[in-house]
């Protein structure tokens, strides 16, 4: 059995995803694994229902410890026990790090559990090796490497030409970088219906769809099918009163209307939401209310969706060779 730390320097860096993607990865090689947080504020931890979710883990398997302070000898014994106990039949335990403790915290609790650390690291355009140097000195061989995520589209060669060959320069494995994915930063039908109070009045029962762009309906010279073609999984923001937008929307594929103003369509768009399986909800907002909103919600998404655990473990199988880490932890198939 190995065990692997997942650590990283602030929360919203990646850690959930590649604890699941990760172990979602193991699963498809036919290989076993468990994925728990053990130390959690309060001593309730929500990424364990993500888990759930995502890797059928229930969430009472391994409750977390409260963590809010320093790290204290109690405390690693505690995880340390909730690591063995999560270790069990399977080959590999993947520990998600909570962000608060410092690097030495961390280093010593990796240590208590007998783990490899991987360290995730949110893409910035200001990043430089000697900001992640201070990961080597306080984990030493324990370190097994770097995953650099969220790299934006237009900063691929930037990273490729300056950042990765500065960080192995100084000794820094970096095992991937992953590229920025809107499937990623998508909210799910039910979780804009919960941000804009909208009422559902078609279709609501496929709430669980995954959106991933946000198009407003609106004047323009292009036809409606032309425009609301160019993307697909789209929330499609419009006034209740235009159904001509609405059937050029469902004419395309569409994850969702959101109709502004809580005017309610006429009934043939109904009609037609229903037969296409289009969720159609009325808001009280007006289109630049809606859109401020979900600007926010997009922002704040969380990985919690089996379409984004798909999406993240493929781009892990282009950018990461899972093989050759789980050979450098000790975890031979």
């Amino acid at each position: 059995m190995s065990v692997i730390y997942v650590a990283s320097e602030r929360d919203g860096e990646g850690k959930t995803a590649l604890c699941a993607a990760l172990a979602h990865g193991l699963r498809e090689r036919g290989r076993t694994s468990s994925v728990l947080k053990p130390l959690a504020s309060g001593g309730s931890d929500p990424d364990a229902e993500i888990y759930e979710r995502l890797l059928g883990q229930p969430t009472e398997a391994h409750p977390p410890v409260p963590g809010e302070g320093p790290l204290t000898t109690e405390a690693m014994g505690r995880v340390a026990a909730l690591v063995a106990d999560a270790s069990r039949g399977v080959e590999v335990v993947f520990v998600e790090g909570p962000s608060h403790l410092s690097i030495e915290e961390s280093a010593r609790l990796a240590e208590s559990i007998d783990a490899r650390a991987l360290v995730v690291s949110r893409y910035r355009h200001d990043m430089s090796a000697s900001q992640l140097t201070g990961w080597r000195a306080g984990f030493g061989n324990r370190l097994a490497g770097f995953v650099i995520n969220g790299v934006t589209r237009y900063k691929g060669t930037d990273t490729r030409t300056r950042l990765l060959p500065s960080l192995r320069e100084r000794g820094l494995d970096v095992l991937g970088a992953l590229p920025e994915d809107r499937r990623l930063l998508g909210s799910t039908v039910a979780q804009i219906a919960e941000c804009l109070e909208g009422r559902f009045i078609a279709c609501h029962e496929r709430a669980d769809t995954l959106v991933e762009h946000l198009m407003v309906g609106g004047i323009g010279m292009d036809p409606g099918e032309l425009y609301f073609g160019t993307r697909e999984n789209k929330a499609v923001i419009v006034r209740g009163d235009r159904p001509d937008i609405q059937m050029s929307a469902l004419d395309t594929p569409t994850a969702c209307l959101v109709l502004t103003k809580g005017i309610e369509p006429i009934e043939y768009v109904k009609y037609e939401a229903e037969q296409e399986e289009v969720p159609v909800m009325v808001v009280p907002a007006d289109t630049l209310g809606v859109m401020s909103s979900l600007a926010s919600l997009m922002e704040g998404s969380r990985f919690d969706h089996p379409a984004k655990l798909r999406r993240f473990a493929e781009l892990l199988d282009e950018s990461l060779d899972l093989s050759a880490l789980l050979d450098d932890v000790g975890a031979h198939g």
